[in-house]
């Protein structure tokens, strides 16, 4: 009996231990339980996360809409930065007369005209539906030289006639606030007079320098913008006079000559195609071999910052 009561009371001890060795890891994990956070406290603590990254999210998507709308507003109507790397052509008589220069200046003239009839012939055959259909958008190069033309005197009549609302109308945005601002720190006792007496040289003018379009907006893929540069050679007379008498001041007749690069500018749908009215940008000057090269430096350590490309040591 003993015999097999010893085990038998062996194998009750032995059952028991593992429950006795259990007590500590039992209490273990009770102690471990407790120190853990509630269950409605675990759901407080989500909550307030959740709502602090909606409240980030919201903050960092309202500065997005922001540079959108800013830069909706910045590029409207063709605004923006006259395009990087515009070559317009230096007159005959200004070109450089070192040959090694003058070729070079004629290469990058080149290679840039061939810059902006690709960019043409791209978004040309973009608005193509099937390459047996005929393109919905067309350049319409013909007509951009007469346009700037017209637009330029309107723009010169309408700054002498402190014409706002039409230099606000036929002008880019940054362009018609430079003019209104000089209009209004005008002497309110005077008023200017304006007029083309004639065009110059109409063999050789007003002629197209330069034409491209590119999407610069960053924000907005599907609006393109499209710049021309126009030079227009003429003769121009301004004066002042009086407002209270219409006498005109003395001395303050003026009659030149001149020739001025007038830049269009304006914003083409890439979904639809449609082009808007040209804008004035404003007016810009040649490109000598000197700014070329200086503006190529800058644009080419730019690119390089971009890429993440380092500066060579020297």
């Amino acid at each position: 009996m003993r015999s097999i009561a010893a085990p038998a009371l062996r194998h009750g001890t032995a059952n028991n231990l593992p429950r006795c060795a259990a007590r500590p890891l039992a209490a273990q994990m009770l102690r471990q339980y407790a120190t853990q956070p509630s269950r409605s406290r675990t759901m407080r603590e989500m909550d307030r996360a959740a709502r602090a990254g909606s409240s980030r999210m919201t903050k960092e998507q309202s500065i997005s809409q922001l540079q959108k709308m800013a830069n909706a507003e910045y590029f409207k109507d063709g605004g923006g930065p006259l395009f990087p790397g515009t070559f317009v052509t230096l007159p005959l008589f200004r070109l450089p007369l070192n040959p090694a220069d003058f070729a070079q200046y004629q290469w990058s003239r080149l290679r840039h005209w061939v810059i902006e009839t690709v960019s043409l012939l791209n978004f040309k055959l973009k608005s193509m539906p099937n390459w047996t259909t005929r393109p919905q958008w067309k350049a319409r190069r013909g007509k951009i030289a007469p346009t700037a033309k017209a637009l330029y005197q309107e723009v010169l009549e309408a700054f002498a006639a402190g014409d706002k609302a039409t230099l606000e109308r036929i002008c880019v945005n940054d362009f018609a606030k430079k003019l209104i601002a000089a209009i209004d720190r005008r002497n309110p006792r005077e008023r200017v007079h304006f007029k083309v007496t004639k065009y110059n040289s109409s063999l050789f003018y007003p002629k197209r320098i330069a034409h491209q379009i590119h999407q610069i907006n960053m924000y907005d893929k599907n609006l393109m913008t499209e710049q021309a540069v126009v030079a227009i050679s003429s003769t121009q007379q301004v004066s002042r006079y009086d407002a209270s008498t219409g006498e005109t001041i003395p001395g303050s007749v003026k009659i030149q000559d001149k020739v001025e690069y007038v830049v269009l500018s304006r914003q083409v749908n890439a979904v639809t195609f449609e082009s808007d009215a040209w804008r004035v940008w404003g007016t810009t000057s040649p490109t000598t071999l000197e700014a070329y090269l200086e503006e190529k430096e800058a644009i080419d350590k730019e690119q390089a910052r971009r890429a993440g490309w380092k500066p060579a040591s020297k």
